[in-house]
Protein backbone atom coordinates (compact mmCIF):
# COMPACT_ATOMS: atom_id res chain seq x y z
CA UNK A 1 0.00 0.00 0.00
CA UNK A 2 2.81 2.63 0.56
CA UNK A 3 4.08 1.36 -2.76
CA UNK A 4 0.98 2.32 -4.33
CA UNK A 5 0.40 6.08 -2.51
CA UNK A 6 4.15 7.10 -3.39
CA UNK A 7 3.71 6.05 -7.34
CA UNK A 8 -0.08 8.03 -7.13
CA UNK A 9 1.89 10.97 -5.73
CA UNK A 10 4.86 11.04 -8.31
CA UNK A 11 2.52 10.44 -11.26
CA UNK A 12 0.51 13.86 -9.56
CA UNK A 13 4.10 15.53 -9.49
CA UNK A 14 4.53 14.66 -13.10
CA UNK A 15 1.38 15.88 -14.48
CA UNK A 16 1.76 18.98 -12.19
CA UNK A 17 5.40 19.97 -13.14
CA UNK A 18 4.40 21.01 -16.63
CA UNK A 19 2.16 24.14 -14.47
CA UNK A 20 4.45 24.89 -11.99
CA UNK A 21 7.81 24.40 -13.05
CA UNK A 22 9.54 25.77 -16.45
CA UNK A 23 8.40 23.10 -19.73
CA UNK A 24 12.15 23.61 -20.85
CA UNK A 25 13.70 22.89 -17.51
CA UNK A 26 11.62 19.44 -16.97
CA UNK A 27 12.70 18.01 -20.69
CA UNK A 28 16.15 18.58 -19.45
CA UNK A 29 15.65 16.77 -16.61
CA UNK A 30 13.99 13.67 -18.18
CA UNK A 31 16.22 13.37 -21.33
CA UNK A 32 19.14 13.41 -18.44
CA UNK A 33 17.18 11.39 -16.13
CA UNK A 34 17.21 8.85 -19.37
CA UNK A 35 21.15 9.49 -19.73
CA UNK A 36 21.80 8.69 -16.45
CA UNK A 37 19.62 5.51 -16.79
CA UNK A 38 21.74 4.40 -19.57
CA UNK A 39 24.88 4.34 -17.15
CA UNK A 40 23.53 2.75 -14.85
CA UNK A 41 22.68 -0.20 -17.09
CA UNK A 42 26.02 -0.39 -18.72
CA UNK A 43 28.04 0.16 -15.60
CA UNK A 44 25.86 -0.78 -12.81
CA UNK A 45 24.27 -4.60 -14.72
CA UNK A 46 27.30 -5.36 -17.50
CA UNK A 47 30.56 -3.55 -15.55
CA UNK A 48 31.58 -2.19 -18.80
CA UNK A 49 32.59 1.47 -18.31
CA UNK A 50 32.19 3.45 -21.26
CA UNK A 51 32.81 6.57 -22.30
CA UNK A 52 30.85 6.92 -25.77
CA UNK A 53 27.00 8.01 -24.27
CA UNK A 54 27.86 11.65 -25.04
CA UNK A 55 27.98 10.34 -29.03
CA UNK A 56 24.57 9.22 -29.05
CA UNK A 57 22.93 11.99 -27.36
CA UNK A 58 25.39 14.82 -29.14
CA UNK A 59 24.82 13.24 -32.50
CA UNK A 60 20.89 12.92 -31.96
CA UNK A 61 20.55 16.13 -31.15
CA UNK A 62 22.50 17.51 -34.51
CA UNK A 63 21.31 15.60 -36.23
CA UNK A 64 17.48 16.60 -35.10
CA UNK A 65 18.32 20.67 -34.95
CA UNK A 66 20.08 20.00 -38.27
CA UNK A 67 16.61 18.36 -40.28
CA UNK A 68 14.58 21.26 -38.52
CA UNK A 69 16.62 24.07 -39.06
CA UNK A 70 18.76 23.18 -42.82
CA UNK A 71 15.82 21.16 -44.26
CA UNK A 72 13.13 22.90 -42.58
CA UNK A 73 11.36 19.72 -41.37
CA UNK A 74 8.37 19.49 -38.96
CA UNK A 75 9.84 19.16 -35.02
CA UNK A 76 8.25 15.65 -34.71
CA UNK A 77 9.95 14.39 -37.66
CA UNK A 78 13.71 15.94 -36.66
CA UNK A 79 13.50 13.94 -33.68
CA UNK A 80 12.36 10.68 -35.05
CA UNK A 81 15.16 11.08 -37.49
CA UNK A 82 17.70 12.15 -34.43
CA UNK A 83 16.42 8.61 -32.77
CA UNK A 84 16.81 6.43 -35.86
CA UNK A 85 20.64 8.14 -36.24
CA UNK A 86 21.56 7.67 -32.77
CA UNK A 87 19.65 4.02 -32.97
CA UNK A 88 22.12 3.34 -36.24
CA UNK A 89 25.09 4.96 -34.66
CA UNK A 90 24.83 2.82 -31.55
CA UNK A 91 24.55 -0.60 -33.86
CA UNK A 92 27.70 0.30 -35.35
CA UNK A 93 29.56 1.68 -32.15
CA UNK A 94 28.28 -1.99 -30.78
CA UNK A 95 29.26 -3.84 -33.16
CA UNK A 96 32.83 -2.51 -32.83
CA UNK A 97 33.26 -2.50 -28.99
CA UNK A 98 30.96 -5.43 -27.67
CA UNK A 99 34.19 -7.38 -28.41
CA UNK A 100 36.31 -5.68 -25.91
CA UNK A 101 36.56 -5.21 -21.93
CA UNK A 102 38.12 -3.48 -19.58
CA UNK A 103 40.33 -0.71 -20.46
CA UNK A 104 39.89 -1.66 -24.37
CA UNK A 105 36.53 -1.15 -24.38
CA UNK A 106 36.12 2.08 -22.54
CA UNK A 107 39.17 3.43 -24.98
CA UNK A 108 37.56 2.23 -27.95
CA UNK A 109 34.27 4.30 -26.82
CA UNK A 110 35.81 7.10 -26.35
CA UNK A 111 37.44 6.97 -29.89
CA UNK A 112 34.49 6.78 -31.65
CA UNK A 113 32.77 9.27 -29.24
CA UNK A 114 35.57 11.55 -30.44
CA UNK A 115 35.45 11.07 -33.97
CA UNK A 116 32.02 12.02 -33.69
CA UNK A 117 32.48 15.07 -31.86
CA UNK A 118 35.05 16.07 -34.68
CA UNK A 119 32.51 15.27 -37.27
CA UNK A 120 30.39 17.25 -35.82
CA UNK A 121 32.65 20.21 -35.07
CA UNK A 122 34.16 19.94 -38.85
Amino acid sequence: MPGLLALAALLLVLIAAPYVLYPVFVMKVLCFALFACAFNLLIGFAGLLSFGHAAFFGGAAYITAHTVKVWGLPPELGILLGTAFSATLGLAFGALAIRRQGIYFAMITLALSQMVFFMALQ
